[in-house]
C-alpha cells in the first residue's frame, strides 16, 4: 500500500531533434516478450497471461487499475486509496467478513498473500495462491473481480475501516512529511500532483459520504481501466475462459470522467526555496528541474536516448563518489539524473545530504560537479566502464530469467502496463544493448548530458533543522548563482588497476570431507584450520552466495569499544588495501556481477561474496586481498562517524526506534553488546580502533565459509581452496564465545514507558516475553505455529473490531548468539491515547491462547499456511545460505532440517498450548510504550 514511482531516462534534445529532422524514416517499434500472452475482452479489460514455473505449483496475480489519487475531486482526497482497503470489506461473492477468512482456510494470510497499494496515478491488487488447481485459480479470479466490479462499499463497513486508514496516515507522519508539505505546493505549484497525496486528508477519510466512494468506483473502476496479469505454474488454455467468465461480463452504469494527470508545469526560472523541521537531523540540498514530459519509450530511438541519459547519469554519480571517497566532499553522499515523472514531465535533479554548517559548500559542490560534466565533459575511459556496467548487467539478466520468481515478473508487467511500454524478454533487451552501445559515442553523452542540465531554471531547495542559522531564500540563490556561474577544472582520473593481486595465493588443501546425501550438503576441513560448507543449488540460476564468517566481533566488545565491530565493516564494504584506494577497486570491480559486503552478525564478522559464478573467483580476489591487507581510508571513516551520528539524532524523535531501544535494554540488562549505539559510544570510537579490530580478526579468528548457489564442489573448491585456504592458520573453534554467550535475562515482568521529544502523534506500544532458543526446535516450531495463529487474532481484534491500529502481528524470533534471549512479541505504532489499550488487548489475547491454545480450524489454517510457505522457502539458497554459514560456530543440527514439513503437521492443539503456557509466564514477559511528549502542539 505504498505509491510507487517509476524512473526512466530519455534524452529531450535527441528526442526533438529526431522527431523534427526532416525526411524521418519510420520509427521502428520495441519487440516484446513473446512468451507473455495477451488479449483484450469485448468490455475493454486487458488480460495478460505468462507461465512460468518459479516457483512450482504457485499462481501469481496482479491487478492493474488506470487510477490513483490524481481522479480525485477536493471530496474524495484520499478515497482512491480508502477504496482499496473496502475491496477487502465485502463484495457480492464475500460478504463482510468472508474474504480474509476464507483465504486464512487455504493457507493465506493478509499481507504476505493477499495485498494492494494505491499510488497517484495507479491501484493494484495482489494475490499469490497457494497451488494451481483450478478451482483455487478461479476463485482468486473471482476475488479480483469482485474488487473492481462489485464491492458493496456498505456505509457500516465504510464507518468500520475510516480508524484504519487515519491510523495508517498517522503512521506516515513525521519530519519528511512535514517537510514534504511545505515544500510540494510551492515547489510543484499549479499541479494536481502537490494536492493529491494517495494517502489523501485526515478530514476527508474521517467524514467522506458513501455517495463520495460510489462516485469515484464507478467512474474509474471500469473495464477500459482494467489490466488482470497471471503468471504462474499452469497451462493457459484452462485459465483464459475463467478470465472472461469473471471479467468479460461487467458493464459500467454510468460514464467515465476523463482521467487528470499530475499536471505539472515546466520551471522558467531560477528560484530558492527553503524549510525547516527541528526534528530534521541532516541537512539536504537539491537542485530541481522540470523539463516537458515526453511519451513512453516504445521505439528504438526512443531507447537509445533513454540509454545515453543513463550513461551519462551514472558517469556523475561516479564523480560524486569519487569526491566522497577522496575526502574532499563536504557531503556524505550526492547523486544526479533524469527521471520520468509520472509520464507527465522530465524531473532533473541532483541532491547532496550533509550537515547544516556546510550546506553552503554542499550546494556549490553539487553543481560544480554538473558544471564538470557540462563544460568539460566525460572522458572515453568514464564511458568504457559505464558501458560494462550496463552491459553486464543485461547479460546476466539472460542468465538468471528463468528462474526468476513469478511475482518479480508480474510486477514488471504491471510496470509496463502503467507505463504503457513493452516489456522485453532478457533476450531481446541484451540484443537491444549489444547493438546500441557501441554505437553511442562520447560526444553524445557529453552533448545530452549539457542539454538536460542546462542552467537558469532550477528550483534550489534546502531542507535543514533550523538549529543553527538558517539561510535566507535570497542567500541560497545567490550562493546558487555564484556556483552556476564559477568557472571548474577538468577532471583528473586516478591512475587504474589491472589486478587485485600481484601474484595468486597459494593453494590450501582439504584434509577431512564428509556428507550428508539426504540434504546434498558437502563439509570439509582446510588445512589452515577454515571450516567449508557447500550445498550446489540451481532454484536460482547464474547466483552464488559466499559467506566467510571470522568468529568473533559484536560479542566480544565491552561498554568501552561497544560499536567497533560497524567501524570494521569499513575495511569490506569501502573496500581499499595499501596499495590500491577504494576508488580504485571500485573501478576494478566495476562490469563485473559480484559484490563483496561485511556484516556484524552477533558472534561473526560475515564478509559476503555474492552474485554470478561466472565472476565469483573476482569476488573472491577481493575477499582475499582484504582479509591480507584491508585497510579502513580516513574518509570512510570520517562519513561513517557523521552519517551514524546524524541517524541517532534523527531516531531520537521516532516513536518506533525508542521503543525497539527501550526493549533492547529492558530484556538484556543493558548489555552494550545488545543495545544501539548512543552518541556517546560513537563519537568514542576511533579509526585505529577499528583497524585494529579487523586486523585481529581477519589474522586470528576461526573462519566457517558457507557455499550455496549454482555451482558445483569440483568447481567452487579449487577457488575457496585457492583464496580462502592460503589465509594463516587458525583453530578450528572458538571455545572463546561460548563463555560469551552469557547474557542473563532480568526477571520479570518488565515495563518501561519512555518519553520521545516528538510533535509527530504517534506513539509505540511492544509487549511479548521470552521465547524458545534456536536450538530447542520442537519449542521454537511450536511457538511459529502459536505465532502464526495469533497474528489472525491480534489483527482481527485490534484492527478490524476496534480500529486503533492499522498493521499488527505475533512474531516469535529464536536466537543463537545469546542464550535465553530469544523473543515473542507483538507491536504496532497507535494514537498515544491508545498505547495502553494495545499491550492489555494483546495480552489479553495472548493470556486466552495460553488457557485454551489454538482451535482445531486455527491449527489447521496454520500448517497450510506454514506448508505453503515452505514449498518455496526450502527451495531458496537464501534459506540454507541462512543456515550454513554459521553451522558450527553455533551447534547447529541438520537432522531437525530434515523432517521440518512432518514436524509442523504433527503437531497437535495441546502441543501448542502448552509450550505457548510454558513461555508466556510473568518472569519472562515484558512491554514498552513510547509516547510523544508533543502530540497536542500544532
Amino acid at each position: 500500500m505504498t505509491p510507487m514511482t517509476r524512473k526512466t531516462f530519455i534524452s529531450l534534445a535527441l528526442f526533438l531533434s529526431f522527431h523534427l529532422a526532416p525526411m524521418s524514416a519510420p520509427a521502428q517499434p520495441l519487440p516484446s516478450e513473446p512468451r507473455n500472452l495477451s488479449g483484450k475482452l469485448d468490455n475493454g479489460v486487458t488480460w495478460i497471461y505468462r507461465q512460468h514455473n518459479q516457483p512450482p505449483g504457485k499462481m501469481t496475480l496482479e491487478m492493474h487499475v488506470r487510477s490513483g489519487s490524481l481522479n480525485e475531486t477536493d471530496a474524495q482526497r484520499g478515497l482512491a486509496h480508502f477504496l482499496e482497503h473496502m475491496a477487502f470489506n465485502g463484495t457480492e461473492n464475500f460478504p463482510p467478513g468472508k474474504l480474509i477468512t476464507y483465504f486464512e482456510s487455504i493457507g493465506m494470510q493478509l499481507g504476505p498473500d493477499l495485498n494492494a497499494y494505491t499510488s497517484f496515478d495507479e491501484t493494484v491488487y495482489l494475490l499469490f495462491t497457494p497451488n494451481t488447481e483450478l478451482e483455487q485459480i478461479e476463485k482468486a479470479l473471482t476475488v479480483m473481480s469482485d474488487y473492481v466490479f462489485r464491492a458493496l462499499l456498505t456505509a457500516t463497513e465504510i464507518d468500520k475501516e475510516r480508524g484504519i486508514v487515519l491510523e495508517e496516515e498517522r503512521r506516515g507522519k513525521g519530519a519528511q512529511q512535514r517537510l514534504r508539505d511545505k515544500l510540494w505546493p510551492e515547489l510543484y505549484a499549479g499541479s494536481r500532483f502537490a494536492e493529491r497525496l494517495p494517502i489523501g486528508k485526515a478530514e476527508v477519510i474521517s467524514k467522506a459520504a458513501r455517495e463520495e466512494f460510489v462516485d469515484y468506483y464507478r467512474a474509474f473502476y471500469r473495464p477500459e481501466n482494467v489490466t488482470i496479469v497471471l503468471v504462474g505454474d499452469a497451462a493457459p488454455e484452462p485459465v483464459l475462459p475463467l478470465i472472461k467468465k469473471w471479467f468479460g461480463e461487467f458493464k459500467p452504469s454510468g460514464p467515465t470522467r476523463t482521467a487528470k494527470g499530475p499536471e505539472f508545469k515546466p520551471f522558467t526560472a531560477d528560484r530558492a526555496l527553503v524549510a525547516t523541521d527541528p526534528e530534521m537531523a541532516y541537512c539536504q540540498i537539491q537542485i530541481v528541474n522540470i523539463l516537458e514530459g515526453r511519451p513512453p519509450v516504445t521505439t528504438r530511438t526512443q531507447a537509445r536516448t533513454q540509454l545515453i541519459d543513463e550513461l551519462g547519469s551514472w558517469i556523475v554519480n561516479r564523480r560524486y563518489d569519487d569526491q566522497v571517497k577522496s575526502g574532499k566532499a563536504s557531503y556524505r553522499g550526492a547523486a544526479a539524473g533524469v527521471s520520468d515523472f509520472f509520464h507527465d514531465a522530465e524531473l532533473v535533479s541532483a541532491s547532496a545530504t550533509g550537515e547544516a554548517k556546510d550546506w553552503a559548500r554542499m550546494l556549490d559542490e553539487v553543481i560544480a560537479e554538473v558544471k564538470r560534466g557540462r563544460d568539460h565533459g566525460f572522458t572515453d575511459r568514464e564511458l568504457k566502464l559505464a558501458k560494462s556496467e550496463t552491459l553486464s548487467s543485461v547479460e546476466r539478466s539472460v542468465r538468471t530469467e528463468s528462474t526468476r520468481n513469478a511475482r518479480d515478473i508480474a510486477t514488471e508487467i504491471i510496470n509496463s502496463v502503467n507505463a504503457r511500454e513493452p516489456v522485453l524478454s532478457a533476450q531481446q533487451s541484451l540484443a537491444l544493448h549489444q547493438e546500441l552501445l557501441p554505437e553511442i559515442s562520447l560526444a553524445e553523452v557529453n552533448a545530452t548530458f549539457k542539454k538536460n542540465f542546462t542552467p537558469g531554471s532550477y528550483a534550489h531547495v534546502l531542507t535543514m533543522s533550523g538549529k543553527e542559522t538558517t539561510p535566507s531564500r535570497d542567500e541560497v540563490l545567490t550562493k546558487a548563482r555564484a556556483a552556476w556561474a564559477r568557472e571548474v577544472e577538468a577532471p583528473k582520473e586516478e591512475k587504474a588497476i589491472s589486478s587485485l593481486l600481484t601474484s595468486l595465493p597459494t593453494t590450501g588443501k582439504v584434509v577431512e570431507s564428509s556428507s550428508d546425501k539426504d540434504l546434498a550438503i558437502t563439509s570439509v576441513w582446510l588445512e589452515n584450520g577454515v571450516r567449508v560448507h557447500h550445498r550446489f543449488m540451481d532454484y536460482k540460476k547464474d547466483s552464488i552466495m559466499v559467506s566467510i564468517a571470522l568468529a568473533g566481533g559484536e560479542i566480544e566488545e565491552t561498554p568501552q569499544n561497544s560499536g567497533v565491530t560497524d567501524v570494521a565493516t569499513l575495511a569490506v564494504d569501502e573496500a581499499a588495501t595499501s596499495k590500491f584506494t577504494s576508488a580504485q577497486i571500485r573501478d576494478f570491480m566495476t562490469g563485473k556481477n559480484i559484490s563483496v559486503s561485511a556484516s556484524g552478525m552477533d558472534d561473526s564478522f560475515a564478509i559476503t561474496v555474492a552474485g554470478s559464478p561466472v565472476d565469483l573467483e573476482s569476488g573472491l580476489q577481493l575477499a582475499h586481498a582484504l582479509l591480507i591487507d584491508g585497510r579502513i581510508e580516513e574518509a570512510a571513516f570520517k562519513n561513517w562517524k557523521l552519517g551514524s551520528l546524524q541517524r541517532l539524532e534523527q531516531s531520537q524523535r521516532q516513536p518506533q526506534y525508542k521503543a525497539m531501544e527501550a526493549l533492547a535494554h529492558l530484556i538484556s540488562n543493558s548489555d552494550a553488546r545488545r543495545i544501539p549505539s548512543t552518541k556517546a559510544t560513537v563519537e568514542a570510537l576511533s579509526l585505529e580502533a577499528g583497524q585494529k579490530w579487523f586486523d585481529r580478526l581477519r589474522k586470528v579468528a576461526p573462519i566457517e565459509v558457507a557455499v550455496v548457489g549454482d555451482m558445483p564442489l569440483e568447481k567452487v573448491m579449487p577457488l575457496i581452496e585457492r583464496y580462502v585456504g592460503s589465509l594463516s592458520k587458525r583453530p578450528r573453534t572458538a571455545d572463546h564465545i561460548k563463555a560469551l554467550r552469557k547474557s542473563p535475562r532480568p526477571a520479570g515482568p518488565l515495563s518501561r514507558r519512555v518519553e520521545v521529544a516528538t510533535v509527530t502523534p504517534q506513539a509505540v506500544s511492544l509487549t511479548g516475553f521470552g521465547g524458545a532458543e534456536g536450538r530447542n526446535t520442537k519449542d521454537a516450531r511450536a511457538m511459529g505455529i502459536a505465532a502464526n495463529v495469533l497474528t489472525s487474532r491480534l489483527r482481527q481484534r485490534l484492527r478490524e473490531d476496534l480500529s486503533i491500529v492499522y498493521s499488527v502481528g505475533a512474531q516469535h524470533a529464536p536466537t543463537w548468539a545469546y542464550d535465553d534471549s530469544s523473543q515473542f512479541q507483538t507491536g504496532a505504532s497507535c494514537a498515544p491515547e491508545n498505547a495502553d489499550k494495545v499491550i492489555a488487548e494483546a495480552n489479553k489475547i495472548f493470556a486466552e491462547f495460553a488457557e485454551k491454545g489454538p482451535t482445531d480450524e486455527e491449527l489447521a489454517n496454520a500448517k497450510k499456511h506454514i506448508a505453503n510457505a515452505l514449498d518455496t522457502e526450502l527451495r531458496e539458497p537464501g534459506r540454507w545460505f541462512g543456515i550454513l554459514r554459521q553451522l558450527d560456530l553455533r551447534e547447529r543440527s541438520l537432522g531437525p532440517e530434515k523432517t521440518i514439513r512432518d514436524d509442523y503437521q504433527a503437531y497437535t492443539v495441546e502441543q501448542v498450548r502448552d509450550t505457548f503456557r510454558k513461555y508466556f509466564t510473568p518472569a519472562r514477559m515484558f512491554s514498552v510504550t513510547a509516547i510523544p511528549t508533543g502530540e497536542a502542539k500544532k
